[in-house]
């Protein structure tokens, strides 16, 4: 879930060790997990509806906090569990539901199951909350809060609550007083500890000195530092501004909240351990593992130090979970405990929408730093989804630590080439291993830009050096304008863009000015700076807001094409398919390769190796899954078993190919053929062909109870597939619609068996991606599928 704050340029810190990288999580594992613990909850919910873990003054905090867990985990809200809970819930709000704690987090359960309906309940409790916050100035608790209200003593644990629970009432709609966040950012900032070996920590109780905490934890510190990224984000106005109607771009920053977060940040990762809350002796592990997660995820840091906090706290998890029951124990708070593992696992495995990209040595990649925070929340809203997105060091990360991201978004005013030989070419084989596994790029030069448009093309030139490869101004008839919004002809710029595989792969917003080189529009990014979350100061003029608009909604559109709208959880992404042993791999397969012909051979390059990897890992298939371009009239041309074949446009065999693929056919040879986004132009000239190699009319359809479409192989019985079609209307956005058909495929016998196999709709660009919404064809299940069907049926026969 995206969050409000202003200050991501002090992840500039890192540090400088070798990586830790856990065993790979196996998502069935987690998904088991999540299941088998949400039901271990749902099992224990009392005739009443409630948890009763805590009664009294603190009847409502096990409920609330079991339904937010159980609702993040995938709970239906409006299932029974859920509503009998809520009702609960209901009929003890404000006064009735005791201490803060209760308070809050009961706050937090009516903003995330229906704040529709319980805004007035939001609403009192955001009274309620403000109120009980301690009032006393010049006392080092002044801003904080007590378990109860009329107290002159606070504790950052009632604290940090009150602050998450009126952070989702703004965020439904219910205003906050900006004196209450004034006082508690001052509050959080002076709760943090100043000098060795405490510096950056927050602890349990403020100091009487009035600096800092009696102690230092883990789980105060993920508190302070979630804390003080809320109270300063909601406070300050961004790095986009608008007097009058005019933006204003590139504004200064709260540089003193900044260094602060650097600090407890610097300190986490200094102490960062999942098997024990830092300070704390092993007590209070799930509720300083429920922080840590807000931490990372509001920081958007894959990498908390060296250590991927995600997979290392769900490999915890998963080792620390009742085998049995399903639960996590921690004392006899049994309910709270796994709801808070639960919180973990399932927020921290939000799918990343996209990496925002940390290059050079100053802080010009990110001179708008909320601009993607901004972005990646109005897709949340639009998508109806719950997402995250990263930072990722070009220098530090690996391809795998790519992979983690559908779209990586280079944006700032300098060059993102690197200064040295050895970084340049070391970042432009990671981009290209990246691009050849399906990622996607987006990058935008900034209206102040010094360097980054020369530095941009220059890095795209060396990662696509093929002269196919170029950047080149994108029409108004691509998807990227009408993919999610459409937006309106004055507000279109030019936007460039690279054609690699099935899609359009790079996109490159340049800066917009007039022939006299002054600035005609803002930049995107600062566009998305001004979408606000929190709009505090009051809606923009007329003529603003239609920009804030159009740019949010290209930056929806792009995002829309990139993903088809389809994002894998953080457990689900691949890993670097190129770092595979070759001589391993080699061992007993079967060697397949791509035809190369005139007609696009290489318009969809991860199609097949996706295929074979995939078959290799889920049925053992023994083929090679490096697929090599191989041509007709090669010397080697006879030596691989079987052949795919794709394109989209026209082409022609020379009289020697055709000679060699007849032989090849006759021979034993099998030959698997598709047309890219069911390409007219490849069909019919790969049926003349065919006619023309054998002399007739030779592909015959395959029918419905051909046992290639049958199980009798090892494969699925397929009686239809799922066919995508594109819909474009003028004025409305790019829709991709589905539709179950019977398969529609062709082939040519030898001797009673199946040499060719050809599909006019798309495999190609479905194996290679999700789907674009500019390619008609089959979906990626269908495709596997089906060619999983064809692959088994050559090795039987």
């Amino acid at each position: 879930m995206a969050v409000c704050k202003f200050f991501l340029f002090f992840v500039l810190f890192w540090v400088t060790v070798q990586t830790v990288y856990p065993q790979d999580i196996d998502p069935q594992q987690v998904r088991l997990a999540i299941e088998q613990g949400k039901q271990f909850l749902k099992n224990r919910q009392k005739p009443n509806g409630n948890w009763d873990e805590s009664s009294g003054e603190e009847r409502c905090g096990a409920t609330a906090l079991v339904i937010l867990a159980l609702v993040s985990c995938g709970e239906p809200r409006d299932s029974k569990i859920v509503q009998s809970g809520m009702n609960f819930l209901r009929a003890f709000a404000g006064d009735k539901a005791g201490r803060n704690y209760s308070i809050a987090l009961q706050t937090m359960a009516f903003c995330l199951v229906d704040p529709v309906r319980d805004r007035g309940l939001i609403s009192k409790n955001v009274a309620l909350l403000e109120k009980n916050q301690i009032h006393l100035k010049g006392s080092p608790h002044d801003g904080g809060w007590d378990y109860t209200s009329g107290s002159q003593r606070t504790d950052l644990s009632n604290s940090q609550f009150s602050i998450l629970a009126l952070y989702e009432a703004e965020r439904v709609g219910v205003k906050v007083n900006n004196d209450t966040w004034r006082r508690a950012y001052r509050y959080w900032s002076d709760t943090q500890n100043v000098g060795f070996p405490s510096t950056g920590s927050w602890g349990y109780i403020p100091s009487d000195s009035g600096k800092g905490s009696t102690d230092h934890r883990g789980s105060m510190t993920c508190a302070g530092l979630a804390s003080l990224i809320i109270t300063s984000g909601v406070l300050e106005k961004g790095s986009a501004t608008v007097e009058g109607e005019k933006i204003f771009c590139f504004k200064q920053h709260n540089k003193m909240a900044a260094e602060k977060l650097k600090l407890g940040f610097k300190w986490i990762a200094d102490h960062f351990s999942v098997s024990k809350n830092p300070g704390m002796d092993g007590t209070y592990l799930y509720y300083y593992l429920y922080a840590l997660e807000r931490v990372g995820r509001m920081t958007n840091q894959r990498f908390i130090g060296n250590h991927d906090w995600y997979r290392e706290g769900t490999d915890k998890l998963l080792s620390l979970r009742d085998k049995v029951d399903g639960s996590w124990r921690e004392g006899s708070l049994i309910d709270s405990q796994t709801a808070m593992a639960l919180l973990f696992l399932s927020k921290g495995r939000r799918p990343v929408l996209l990496a925002k990209m940390q290059y050079g040595e100053d802080e010009s990649w990110n001179l708008h730093p909320n601009d993607v925070n901004n972005l990646t929340f109005h897709t949340e809203q639009r998508w109806k989804l719950d997402l995250t997105w990263q930072i990722v060091d070009v220098n530090r990360a690996s391809v795998d630590d790519f992979l983690q991201s559908p779209v990586l978004y280079f944006s700032g005013n300098n060059s993102p080439l690197p200064s040295s030989d050895k970084e340049r070419r070391l970042l432009v084989r990671k981009l290209r291993s990246y691009l050849d596994q399906g990622g996607f790029i987006l990058a935008e030069a900034q209206s102040n830009d010094k360097s980054f448009d020369t530095g941009f093309r220059e890095l795209m030139r060396r990662t696509l050096p093929e002269p196919e490869y170029q950047l080149s101004l994108l029409d108004q008839s691509h998807p990227i304008w009408s993919a999610d919004v459409v937006i309106e002809p004055d507000q279109i710029r030019p936007i460039e863009g690279i054609n690699f595989g099935c899609r359009t792969s790079v996109v490159y917003i340049p800066p917009v000015r007039d022939k006299f080189g002054k600035i005609e529009q803002p930049s995107v990014s600062c566009l998305w700076e001004l979408a606000k979350i929190f709009q505090r100061d009051g809606a923009y003029p007329v003529v603003v807001q239609r920009q804030v608009d159009a740019g949010v909604g290209i930056g929806l559109n792009i995002l829309a094409y990139a993903t088809n709208r389809e994002l894998r959880t953080k457990d689900q992404v691949a890993k670097d398919s190129s770092k595979t042993d070759v001589e391993e791999m080699r061992r007993g397969r079967i060697f397949a390769a791509v035809l190369e012909h005139g007609g696009g051979s290489n318009i969809a390059p991860r199609a097949v190796p996706n295929l074979l990897n995939w078959s290799e890992l889920n049925i053992g298939f023994p083929v090679e899954s490096r697929a090599k371009l191989v041509s007709v009239a090669g010397k080697n041309f006879f030596d691989y078993p079987i052949y795919f074949m794709h394109g989209r446009n026209k082409f022609k065999f020379t009289k020697e190919e055709r000679n060699n693929l007849r032989k090849y056919l006759l021979s034993g040879g099998f030959l698997y053929v598709n047309s890219i986004c069911s390409s007219k132009a490849f069909t019919d000239s790969f049926l003349a062909e065919m006619k023309e190699i054998f002399a007739g009319d030779v592909m015959l359809p395959v029918q419905a109870d051909d046992l290639l479409l049958s199980d009798k192989y090892g494969g699925y019985v397929i009686k239809t597939l799922e066919l995508r079609i594109p819909e474009r209307v003028p004025g409305k956005p790019t829709t991709s619609q589905k539709r179950s058909v019977e398969p529609e495929l062709y082939g040519m016998k030898v001797n009673d068996r199946w040499a060719v196999i050809f599909s006019p709709n798309d495999i190609s660009c479905a194996l290679e991606s999700a789907g674009t919404l500019e390619c008609r064809g089959y979906a990626r299940d269908s495709a596997l599928r089906l060619s999983i069907n064809v692959l088994l049926y050559v090795l039987e026969k």
